[in-house]
């Protein structure tokens, strides 16, 4: 196992980090909040969601809200 281990700490992680990653942190913790409430919340679109984003001053594309919505267990 140490082999195993060894190696994968020198390893790049796996794909990429998503965009939340990057803009969760830098957003007030209401609008935080508000993204999260608006993720669970089904009856707001996956477009909505990602212009009112672009509001904020982030380019999130619809696809990229639908997948950390289902990644992540939001929506």
């Amino acid at each position: 196992m140490d082999e195993f281990r060894a190696l994968q700490r020198t390893m790049k992680g796996p794909g990429f980090v998503g965009w939340w990653e990057h803009v969760i942190p830098e957003l007030t913790a209401a609008q935080a909040a508000d993204l999260v409430d608006a993720g669970k919340d089904r009856r707001i679109s996956h477009r909505v969601i990602s212009i009112v984003l672009g509001q904020w001053g982030y380019e999130v594309s619809p696809a990229q809200v639908g997948h950390w919505r289902r990644s992540h267990n939001v929506g």
